[in-house]
């Protein structure tokens, strides 16, 4: 368990860093040099080569690029009579803070820290970020006074002083003359199987494998480094990502443990991990997707380790489709021509008409301010490409607000490693053209958008060539990639996908544990404060979409907080029939 709460006093005497915890994290790794003591809790890959390469001091950026993984931490410096806390590269596990009464009171979870320290007002800045762009944008919590500390950052105390720094800015490692992507894949691919292997554990793990390229390429890794593990895929029967993988699974003998999203998990799951990843992400996600904590909690019987191939596809493919990942309102910000024609665009929003207007009309005020400092608008970063710009907030926002809203709820039971967000390797890929970062802004076009994948066939060419060989959820195998037939196969398949285009179909029993869980989520709209009724309505519920689930959500963990009842038992109401 990663769950923690410390109180760090800005004015008196250092008794030790574990004196800090007022709710102690399990697993603490304890690091000591001549001039430092560091504690770590979470996932630190590589800690114990720390302390042998920084025999005497050390410092909190050396702390975020050299141990790998997720992880929190504290230092304290003799030298300095400093305490610093922070979490690792890209702050995927959140750190949130309040200063009150002379201390810092820290925590993984903003709910948890609002209880201990007898806060229970809920933040309207954050309910409207996250109405709006699916997470919030900028760094409020769901608790009114409690914040997020941002992105790539560490707090500092000393002397009774207290500072927030970054310790990296991503921005600083893109290139104005990238190497060409094409005399990349080779050298690049050799770093991500160098890179890759630190992140594989020696004992036995899970091996998140799904129908695309991603955990493929991780699945190659694993063959090539000899290393000892079970493949494991979850959704809906019949599913791309069950079948394809199951079949490749079969195809290599390897281990396979399938975790199908039947009607049991529908019935007696869905809902009660629904409200913990809600919760669990302090209320940045929804219920739909408690199926990630569902799978988790499942595989933790089996592993201690999961390894996933989160963050892929946003490194290496440009953004192309507006959806929970990337908000329309977030594309609406990044493709205006200016800040008044994005609050425009924002305004006219489904999102935006969701809330009661009387109530958000000085947090609207404030918000459309800090919106002038995303990279978009901030003259500080205009001599970056429109989508450098947007790969920014990628970087410091989206990854840590969308994923890490998963991870951190999945942490609670077992630790997920995500090789492909590795501080080397991406680096190395920021110097050249197969990074999505030099592609153009939302690019469509698939000849242009072919580089995102290439490199993953490279890898798996080199590392386990018959995983190439087998068809993936694109219809194609990644070694078509690499043939001019193959591709011509590539392109072929991207045709007769867009004019054979039907509707989505249910891949993690998200619309059938809805339609169980309605007579649930009904009761919810009544005396509710924070959204119109229209959001509400019967037409609503008969096509749920985006506003709709955020809207309950916040509203159940406002409840929640107010009822205690809400949170114990889920059951009480009356089940629709599943569908």
């Amino acid at each position: 368990m990663i769950d923690f709460i410390a109180e760090i006093q800005l004015a008196g005497k250092f008794e030790g860093l574990n004196r800090l915890f007022v709710k102690t994290p399990d697993e603490c790794v304890s690091l000591r040099g001549e001039d430092y003591e560091l504690l770590l809790w979470g996932d630190p890959v590589g800690a114990d080569d720390f302390v042998m390469n920084h025999p005497v001091t050390a410092d909190q950026r050396q702390v975020a690029r050299e141990i790998y993984g997720h992880f929190y931490f504290f230092l304290f410096s003799r030298k300095d009579k400093c305490i610093v806390a922070g979490n690792s590269l890209f702050s995927i596990l959140p750190v949130y803070y309040c200063i009150a009464n002379g201390r810092i009171a820290l925590s993984n979870n903003a709910v948890d820290l609002g209880k201990h320290l007898g806060l229970s007002g809920v933040s309207r800045r954050f309910v409207l970020e996250t109405m709006l762009f699916n997470y919030p944008l900028f760094n409020h919590s769901y608790i009114e006074s409690v914040m997020l500390l941002p992105s790539n950052s560490f707090m500092a105390v000393s002397d009774g002083r207290f500072m927030i720094e970054k310790h990296i800015r991503i921005e600083e490692y893109f290139s104005s003359s990238p190497k060409l992507w094409r005399r990349s894949a080779d050298q690049l691919s050799d770093q991500f199987l160098h890179d890759v292997r630190k992140y594989l554990p020696e004992e036995r793990y899970v091996n998140s494998l799904t129908g695309g390229f991603d955990s493929r390429t991780l699945t190659a890794a694993g063959l090539y480094f000899r290393k000892d593990f079970t493949c494991s895929g979850f959704g809906a029967s019949g599913s791309k990502d069950i079948v394809i993988a199951e079949k490749v699974a079969a195809g290599m003998s390897l281990p396979w443990r399938k975790i199908v999203l039947d009607d049991d998990f529908v019935k007696n799951d869905s809902l009660r991990y629904g409200y913990q990843f809600i919760r669990n992400s302090s209320g940045s996600a929804t219920f739909v997707r408690g199926h990630y904590l569902h799978a988790a909690t499942l595989l933790a019987n089996d592993s201690r380790y999961l390894v996933t191939g989160n963050f892929g596809s946003e490194l290496f493919r440009a953004a192309h489709v507006r959806g929970v990942v990337f908000s329309p309102n977030l594309i609406t910000l990044f493709g205006s021509r200016d800040l008044q024609e994005a609050v425009s665009g924002i305004e006219q929003s489904r999102e935006f008409s969701a809330v009661i207007k009387d109530e958000y009309g000085s947090v609207w005020a404030e918000l459309k301010h800090d919106l002038a400092s995303l990279p978009r608008f901030n003259p500080e970063y205009r001599h970056l490409t429109l989508n450098q710009q947007f790969y920014v907030t990628v970087f410091e926002e989206v990854f840590r607000k969308y994923f890490g809203a998963e991870m951190v709820s999945q942490f609670g039971v077992i630790r997920n490693r995500t090789p492909y967000l590795d501080f080397d390797f991406n680096r190395a890929l920021l110097q050249t053209g197969l990074s999505g970062v030099y592609s153009g802004f939302f690019e469509h076009n698939p000849l242009k958008r072919y580089k995102g994948q290439v490199l993953y066939s490279h890898i798996i060419r080199k590392a386990w060539p018959e995983l190439g060989r087998m068809m993936s959820d694109k219809g194609y195998c990644p070694e078509d990639l690499l043939t001019l037939s193959g591709q011509m196969k590539v392109l072929r398949g991207y045709v007769a996908k867009k004019k054979n285009q039907t509707a989505a179909s249910d891949p993690y029993s998200v619309n059938r544990s809805f339609a169980h869980n309605a007579g649930f989520f009904r009761q919810l709209s009544s005396g509710n404060t924070l959204f119109n009724s229209e959001c509400f309505s019967d037409s609503r519920f008969a096509v749920p979409d985006g506003v709709l689930l955020k809207a309950l959500s916040l509203t159940w963990l406002k409840r929640s907080l107010e009822e205690g009842s809400w949170m114990t038992s889920p059951q009480a109401y009356k089940s629709e029939k599943i569908q």
